[in-house]
């Protein structure tokens, strides 16, 4: 098998000898991918500069298995201009963030195309709130919206308008928690770890409403509850390293 030029990003370099990677990579039409890039770690590879995150890149590979050989790897130019400088700061910890529920939740070779778009978005959006800490969506607001399409486009998704019984529609003004496996079960009255009706409708679909810094605090606190069912063991170092941001 031999592919040309497709639109990738590099989410995860591992040594695999001395000269050598293995890149897991997100591509548009294929999905996540594991490809050898030999020779990569040779400090005058051309692979090496075109195999960090975060930058749009065209990559070509071929062969069978697990992990196919990657043969070429540039900058895609038709994007690259969109994104002015590195990631920096707290956008840069929520872009490794994003990598790693990817590399998580994600299996190889199943493609999904709407969700690399959102993530190449996601991305760009990262890069604005870098420069402009006030830009709006913000930078919550940026990551919610992320992990929402992840988990729907991971075959997880949770429904945000009903409550566990699948019928009854969430009320903006009852308290609720989550339930791995079965949805929002309502409580009889608000405590610490509820959230409000109004915040779990907040993140229906893609786009994520505003909403003030309390109720972002609940709605990251759910998107947790709801990822850490879809991860089960695994473990995202960077939200661990990095709470208050992610």
């Amino acid at each position: 098998m031999r592919v040309f030029e497709q639109p990738a990003y590099a989410l995860l370099n591992r040594p695999y000898s001395e000269t050598s990677y293995i890149v897991e990579v997100f591509t548009r039409d294929y999905g996540r991918l594991g490809l050898m890039a030999k020779g990569a770690r040779r400090l005058k590879s051309k692979l090496k500069g075109c195999l960090l995150p975060f930058q749009p890149i065209l990559i070509s590979w071929s062969g069978k298995g697990e992990v196919p050989t990657l043969t070429s790897a540039e900058i895609d130019q038709s994007k690259f201009n969109l994104f002015q400088r590195d990631l920096r700061g707290d956008a840069l910890v929520c872009g490794f963030y994003c990598n790693e529920l990817l590399v998580n939740l994600l299996h190889r070779h199943d493609p999904h195309q709407a969700l690399f778009d959102v993530y190449h978005k996601t991305i760009l959006a990262l890069y604005t709130i870098g420069v402009e800490p006030n830009q709006k969506p913000s930078m919550a607001e940026t990551l919610r919206g992320f992990e929402q399409a992840l988990i729907k486009e991971s075959g997880y998704e949770v429904s945000f308008l009903n409550e566990a019984d699948g019928k009854t529609l969430i009320d903006n003004d009852a308290h609720y928690y989550f339930q791995a496996g079965q949805g929002f079960v309502r409580m009889a009255k608000p405590s610490s770890s509820s959230v409000s009706g109004r915040v779990i409708k907040s993140l229906h679909g893609v786009d994520v409403l505003g909403i003030d810094s309390a109720d972002s605090a609940q709605a990251k606190r759910l998107m947790r509850d709801v990822l850490n069912q879809t991860l089960g063991n695994k473990k995202v170092i960077s939200r661990d390293l990095f709470f208050p941001t992610v």
